[in-house]
């Protein structure tokens, strides 16, 4: 008899009664064990199974989760990118018209560098951002050379009264005949506060003749304002002035017949009508 036919028995012993006895041929024990082993595997590579669907469920649900979040920010950055791109082609229509106003010469438009899709239209915004920030760098430089022009041309009157003498010939208040006037007259109250007209610097500042107390400010261009009769100075030779600050006072010094100030322009060293001033600033 072959070992595969050999009969194995297999006693049971109880805690009580008779022992029980079971007799297998050989191979019958090997085909349950290899059943059992099949059985087991099977159940290994079943929960490995399971567990590779879960771990696969998992990571399908992050790269969802992933997407519907990549697709969110994309569609905030089209939304930025439509926003920016009109605020750019706004600013850009300002500057042009700025540049017009400043009479500056045109630049690129912008809306010709904004491209279409991807990262070239970064990019173009990129640029034309840039570009706007030169033109307007340059505008603001103009502007502030403009703002610094006007500020030293002579504008309004130095004193609050009312008009007595005009420029050019008048009738001699000291005596008789006719005399050239290179100012205008402006009377006020004794003591009334008399301002410059224009940003400048201080040249003189005192007494002049007829002229009485003076005060003159060079201001550019070589234009100069003169201010006669003044009963006191407040500023000294050399001082920077601005539009507006105090510079004396009405007076009746020099030549004189009554409290007033007498307020002259001159240019290169002759004299214009003030009034051509005060009409440019009305």
């Amino acid at each position: 008899m072959s070992d595969d036919n050999r009969i194995q028995t297999i006693f049971v012993l109880p805690y009580s009664g008779k022992a029980i006895q079971f007799s297998f041929e050989k191979k019958i024990i090997y085909y349950i064990g290899g059943g059992v082993g099949v059985l087991v595997l099977g159940t290994v590579i079943g929960i490995i199974g399971l567990i590779n669907s879960g771990s696969e469920t998992a990571r399908i649900a992050s790269m969802k989760a992933d997407y519907e979040k990549l697709k969110q920010e994309n569609e905030t950055y089209k939304n930025s990118y439509s926003k920016l791109k009109g605020q750019i082609s706004y600013i850009n229509d300002m500057s042009n018209e700025l540049a017009r106003q400043v009479k500056m010469e045109q630049s690129s438009d912008v809306d010709k560098l904004v491209g279409v899709g991807g990262p070239e239209t970064v990019t173009s915004l990129d640029k034309a951002a840039g570009q706007l920030e030169t033109n307007l760098r340059k505008i603001g430089s103009i502007v502030r050379e403009d703002q610094l022009k006007l500020a030293t041309i002579p504008d309004g009157y130095p004193v609050e009264g009312y008009l007595t003498d005009d420029f050019g010939p008048r009738r001699n208040p000291m005596g008789s005949g006719y005399e050239n006037h290179p100012g205008l007259d402006i009377a006020a109250e004794f003591g009334t506060p008399v301002k410059a007209t224009a940003d400048g610097v201080v040249v003189h500042a005192a007494p002049m003749g007829g002229y009485g107390n003076l005060v003159a400010i060079y201001h550019s261009n070589g234009i100069v304002t003169r201010y006669g009769h003044l009963s006191k100075i407040t500023v000294e030779q050399g001082q920077r002035i601005k539009r507006g600050d105090q510079i004396g006072n009405v007076g009746s010094t020099g030549r004189s017949t009554a409290p007033h100030c007498h307020y002259e322009v001159r240019e290169n060293d002759q004299t214009i009508d003030p009034q051509k001033f005060i009409k440019q600033s009305n």
